[in-house]
Parts: structure tokens; C-alpha cells; sequence
């Protein structure tokens, strides 16, 4: 495995071989302490250029996931429900999954005489996109006294801090939890992916939740086919590393959630972006994201492979929590605009909508056979697609299913995930793609679970030629010019 993780750095084929072994691990449950040990060691053995490139190689389809967005956090105690439910539409109007920190929906049902979940519902009538729930424990969402929800953020702001520079966190106010912990699993069936955190497992029993309830939480929401989501520090680098991840493979995480800023104790930008590479090497779900990262940390994450970064409105806690610095990172910044320029500057496109809504598509034309469903090592999409068919935009349905492609010689435009589940009940199928790797990766995935497909190396026409040929995307933006340029083609809406 040292070897490939190596090798990965400038052959992306390693990294096929390599996420192939990690993957058969995860889903046997053979993935062990001195796996993630070997990982870390030969990660940190690298250069910051070398992990750069392993981390890149490694977002690349279907090694992980190659999309750059966001989650909105656009809840805060010092909100009124009105002004929630407007980010919440700003959000879902561009487009990103918002972010809901459970003790903040708490805190403004009780100033409007509501229930938490009477809020939640509110918040999920408005919006169609993906709705992650943060914060929240065996009895749903935690509650917190005032010198918490209405923190500075002063770890943020003063830099390096193991734990709360005030010692404020994590004391939670348990008997109003208990107060409505018979809407729990009704906040479950509502969410599209629930956060865990286990940094108690790091050695910061105070800045978390009992791990043992973190599973309950975990356990509850696999039984509702919800993602799930695992934070964890950073810390020294090394064994927090080591134990961060351990904790979330035991609780069979979809997404790492890696936090730097104040919580990555050295060499804080080569760490954040080992972390990042790290995590793109062991992560279930094939996507990576951070909940909090300074500038630099966030710049070099991006670099290194990171897919999703948690930002939030002014008051909202994310809102700072990534994109600043010490000296500037507190409570009231706008983190949203400052995450969106980086991204940008970085030379990264945004995953927005349109996006959004394919996947949506794919996943209704797949009838629910995505992640985490598997051909053979792989799985079918990642957690994006689980968190976005779990969100009011599975709502969106094409005219046709895997279903109704029944023919026995088959060309296809594209060599993702649809083409993957075409091919599997075709007799043959002939797959074309402009990327060279993704054609050749997906042809070498299906001939490997004896599939007869054949590469026809980014040619349109040969695939065409075949006979019945489908356009594989359900982005309109790349379906609709092919159709224009192929007038044989057949989409799949």
C-alpha cells in the first residue's frame, strides 16, 4: 500500500489500485489502526508539492469525487425566524446545501413559542437542496448556554488553542435536550446527512459529545439511508490524526469533515493539506470537507484534493470559521463571499445547481441504486449523490430508468456512473469520453466484474456507429450539444 500511495503522486492507476484495496477494507471491515498508521506515515514521508499532487490525483473520478462546492450555514441564536428562513432561500437559491446547527433552530423556536422540530419543518418546506444537521445528539438538537451560542469565536480569532481559550465548551443544557427527544427520528427522516463528532476521541472530552452517543446518532441515521458525516481535528498531526480518523471509520462515516484553524497545533499549512490528502486516501464516501480553516489552510486544502467547505452568514458560527486568520476570524463575518473569492482566486469552479439537479436525475434514472451501492470495488456516485437523493430535488424525475434500456449492443457518450449501470445489462457496450483516464478507468472497472465494454478512445462516431447510442449526462448544458452535433443520439431525460 506504501508503494501505490507513492506511486499515486504521478499515476493516477496506482490510485485506482489503491482506493480499490482501501474500498474492499471499508466494506469488510478490515480497515484497521495500522492501515490508517501506514497511510499517515507515508503521506507525512512526502513533500508538500508530492501530497498537492496525490491529493488532486485522488479527486479525480472515480478515485473520489471531482466537485468543488459548499455548505451554507444560515442559522444563528440571534435570529428571528423570518431572517433564518430568508438565508435559507437565499441558500437554496443558489443553489448549496445549507448547514443546520441543531442548537440554533433551538434557541429561535423558543423565542417564536415553537417546537425545534416546528421550526426544522419550516426550514425544510423551504428549500429543496440537501439539509446537513449539525449538532445534534441522542436526544436531536443540543442546547447550549449563552456563553456559547453567542461566542466570539476567540479560538478562532487569537489562534492556536487546544481547547477553549474561555473553557466554556462543551457544557450543554441536557434536561431541555430531553424536553423534545421524541422528535429525534422525525429530524432524521427530514435531513439529507446528519454530522458526527468525534474529537472526544482525540483527547477533548470537552469539546465534544460522548462518542457513545455520537454512534446513536450515527446508527439512527444508516437506518434512514442518510449520510453521515465525521469531524475531527487535526490536532498534532499525528496520533489526533490517526485517532480522528479511526473514530470515524469505527462509526462508518460517508464524509470527513477535517478541522484546522486553531485545532491544527504545527505546521499548520503542510498538516492541513497531509490531512486533506489523508482523508482522500481513507474516506468511505469519496468526499472530503472542511468545518473550519484559516486562510492558507483552506487555500492549500483546496490544492490538495478537498471537495466541500461548511461557511455560513454573518452570526452564524461557520461564518468565520473558515477563510480568516488570526486577528480577523470572529463572530458577524460574512464567510459566505469570502469562501466563494478564494474558491475563485484558487481557479476552481463551483458546483452549483444545475449540478445538483443532474445528479438528482442520475440517481431517479439509477432507481436509487447509488451509494452506496457497488460495482464490484466501486461504488455507484458518492456521498454527494446520496445527500442530494435524500433532498427534495430526488423529486425530479427523467422519462426513462435503467429500466428501459434493454438493448444488446450499446454505445455510450460519457464513462461515468450511468454508463457503469448501462454497460452492466447491455451484451456489449462501446464507451467513449473525452478524458482519457475516466474512459480507461471505467472500461478497466467493467471489464474487471466481466462486463464486455470497449474503449473507444474519445471518439464520439466509433460509439455511435454501433448501433443504439445514449448521451450519458444529464447535464442539459453538455446533452443538449451533443445532441445538436449528433442527431442519431438519444438522451436519457
Amino acid at each position: 500500500m506504501e508503494d501505490l500511495i507513492k506511486e499515486t503522486v504521478k499515476n493516477k492507476f496506482a490510485g485506482l489500485e489503491l482506493r480499490k484495496i482501501i474500498l474492499d477494507k471499508i466494506e469488510k471491515g478490515k480497515l484497521k489502526e495500522e492501515d490508517i498508521i501506514k497511510v499517515v506515515d507515508t503521506v507525512d514521508s512526502l513533500s508538500l508539492e508530492e501530497i498537492i499532487k496525490l491529493g488532486n490525483n485522488l479527486r479525480t473520478f472515480p478515485l473520489g469525487c471531482d466537485l468543488v462546492d459548499l455548505a451554507i450555514g444560515p442559522c444563528s441564536s440571534s435570529l428571528s425566524l423570518i431572517e433564518l428562513l430568508e438565508n435559507c432561500i437565499l441558500s437554496d437559491y443558489i443553489g448549496f446545501p445549507i448547514h443546520i446547527c441543531g442548537y440554533a433552530i433551538a434557541d429561535i423556536a423558543e423565542k417564536e413559542n415553537l417546537t425545534p422540530l416546528e421550526v426544522f419543518k419550516k426550514v425544510y418546506d423551504t428549500v429543496e437542496v440537501p439539509i446537513d444537521i449539525d449538532h445534534f445528539g441522542k436526544y436531536g438538537p443540543m442546547r447550549f448556554p449563552k456563553e456559547i451560542v453567542f461566542c466570539g469565536g476567540d479560538c478562532y480569532n487569537l489562534g492556536l488553542a487546544r481547547e477553549c481559550p474561555r473553557e466554556r465548551i462543551h457544557k450543554r443544557l441536557i434536561e431541555k435536550e430531553k424536553e423534545y427527544e421524541e422528535e429525534f427520528l422525525d429530524w432524521i427522516r427530514l435531513a439529507s446527512t446528519v454530522c458526527v463528532n468525534v474529537v472526544e476521541e482525540q483527547g477533548r472530552e470537552e469539546h465534544g459529545a460522548p462518542i457513545d452517543e455520537m454512534r446513536e446518532v450515527a446508527e439512527a441515521a444508516k437506518r434512514f439511508g442518510k449520510g453521515v458525516e465525521g469531524i475531527f481535528h487535526i490536532g498534532d498531526g499525528y496520533d489526533d490524526l490517526i485517532e480522528g480518523i479511526l473514530a470515524c471509520i469505527d462509526l462508518d462515516v460517508d464524509v470527513f469533515v477535517v478541522e484546522g484553524g486553531p485545532f491544527n497545533l504545527k505546521d499548520r499549512v503542510k498538516n492541513f493539506a497531509k490531512a486533506v490528502a489523508i482523508s482522500r486516501i481513507l474516506v468511505k464516501g469519496g468526499v472530503v470537507a472542511t468545518n473550519g480553516a484559516y486562510e492558507d489552510e483552506l487555500r492549500i486544502g483546496l490544492r490538495a484534493g478537498l471537495n466541500t467547505v461548511i461557511t455560513g452568514f454573518p452570526l452564524n458560527h461557520h461564518g468565520y470559521m473558515c477563510g480568516y486568520s488570526p486577528g480577523t476570524a470572529r463572530r458577524g463575518n460574512f464567510g459566505l463571499r469570502r469562501v466563494m473569492r478564494i474558491i475563485k482566486e484558487e481557479g476552481f469552479k463551483l458546483m452549483g445547481k444545475e449540478i445538483a439537479k443532474a445528479i438528482a436525475m442520475s440517481g431517479n434514472f439509477l432507481k436509487g441504486e447509488i451509494y452506496p451501492s457497488r460495482l464490484g470495488s466501486f461504488y455507484i456516485g458518492d456521498a454527494h449523490w446520496r445527500a442530494i437523493y435524500e433532498s427534495k430535488l430526488s423529486n425530479l424525475k427523467p422519462s426513462k430508468s435503467i429500466e428501459d434500456i434493454d438493448e444488446e449492443k450499446v454505445g455510450l457518450l460519457g464513462g461515468r456512473y450511468i454508463s457503469w449501470k448501462i454497460a452492466e445489462r447491455a451484451e456489449e457496450a462501446y464507451i467513449s469520453d473525452k478524458d482519457e483516464f475516466v474512459e480507461r478507468a471505467t472500461i478497466r472497472i467493467l471489464n474487471e466484474n466481466n462486463i464486455n465494454a470497449y474503449p473507444c478512445n474519445g471518439d464520439d462516431k466509433k460509439a455511435i456507429s454501433v448501433g443504439k447510442a445514449y448521451i450519458t449526462s444529464f447535464i442539459p448544458e453538455i446533452a443538449l450539444k451533443l445532441l445538436n452535433k449528433y442527431k442519431t443520439l438519444e438522451t436519457l431525460f
